[in-house]
């Protein structure tokens, strides 16, 4: 459900498309939580973990670090292909059940080299389908440049290049030293080799500082950001998204919690908009943070954005996906439906 049952139909994002480009895969707790349904378990608490996150760990670096480093089960369960069509199933069904109609998942490791991924992927989406037919999902890959050696990195690569004809949708590049300005000279090669072969490209940069921003906006085929949200501290760097029509991925919930923001009041989103930086909303790493599309989405509501301006972020991402032209042509026709409805029912307030 994207709002508690008592809650008034006119509030803002009731019954607004919306969607998520930026959601990792988080593999172990999406196990964990099909694992714990299958043997009728508790699954790992990830409300406890996220208190002693904030009690044991500063804001910034030092917190973030701590992504996916608890594994609530052995990562080697994940290689039973039927678990991993219901863990990624189960990434799918909270999106659409929390309201989303459109979700692009990042999947790292060496995902992109198992047999068979792209299939497995589709029929997870299938089986969701099956509930939540407007569903639409596509699968992306999370290539770490400066983390791993170079043998490693190239068949990654490769396998990424390879999949592009299989419906792997796009390339999520993160440059290491992630909080520090790190060298995005391989970086920018790769990205020319994963635009020929026609995939979508974003980066991970400007989540913890400005560094980085500008040569993120500088790869090849790139047309988002993950995160970015530092920029609104340099007009220049504001200036540069603007002219080069890059889209920001913002995860609210994941930057308050991680301390990337003092707090949601002071999350720089409401600002990037009115600079006229196109955004959209994303949960990021949803178990861990605790959260979801239709609450990252109730929270820009409570930042003061207005049911147009939401469904303005929603056009952003839809335009801005990695997805097949018949798909975001529907999407956008949903988009287009809500905002006449959203105007009807403005017409007929009295």
């Amino acid at each position: 459900m994207a709002l508690p049952p008592d809650q008034p139909r006119e509030h803002p994002i009731a019954a607004l498309p919306m969607a998520d480009l930026h959601v990792h895969q988080e593999p172990t707790p999406h196990l964990d939580r099909v694992l714990a349904r299958r043997e009728g378990s508790q699954p790992y608490d990830w409300a406890a973990w996220r208190r002693r996150l904030v009690a044991e760990f500063p804001p910034g670096p030092d917190r973030l670090a701590r992504v996916g480093t608890m594994r609530p089960v052995p990562l080697e369960v994940d290689d039973d292909d039927e678990l991993f069509v219901a863990r990624i199933a189960d990434v799918l069904s909270e999106h659409a059940g929390a309201g989303g109609s459109y979700i692009e998942v990042r999947c790292g490791g060496d995902v992109v080299l198992r047999e068979g991924f792209i299939e497995l992927f589709r029929r997870a989406e299938r089986q969701v389908q099956v509930d939540f037919p407007a569903l639409r999902a596509e699968p992306l890959a999370i290539v770490m440049v400066g983390s791993e050696p170079p043998p490693e990195l190239a068949a990654k690569v490769d396998g990424c290049v390879r999949l592009a004809g299989e419906g792997l949708a796009g390339v999520d590049l993160m440059c290491f030293p992630y909080r520090s300005e790190a060298d995005w000279t391989i970086a920018h090669r790769l990205a020319e080799r994963f635009a020929e072969a026609g995939l979508g490209i974003t980066a991970h940069a400007g989540e913890l500082s400005t560094d980085n921003i500008a040569a993120a906006t500088a790869t090849p085929g790139l047309t988002r950001i993950g995160h970015g949200i530092h920029a609104i501290e340099d007009p220049a760097l504001v200036d540069l998204l603007i002219a080069r029509d890059i889209t920001l991925e913002c995860a609210l919930s994941c930057n308050v919690l991680f301390g990337v923001v003092p707090s949601l009041a002071e999350h720089p989103l409401v600002r990037l908009v009115d600079a006229g930086v196109k955004v959209t909303l994303a949960t990021d790493d949803p178990v861990q943070v605790g959260t979801t599309i239709g609450a990252e989405y109730a929270a820009a509501a409570s930042l003061g954005l207005a049911r147009d301006q939401l469904l303005a972020l929603t056009r952003n991402a839809i335009e801005a996906a990695f997805t097949t032209d018949r798909r975001r042509a529907e999407l956008l026709a949903e988009v287009d439906a809500a905002a006449v409805s959203t105007v009807s029912a403005a017409s007929a307030a009295p």
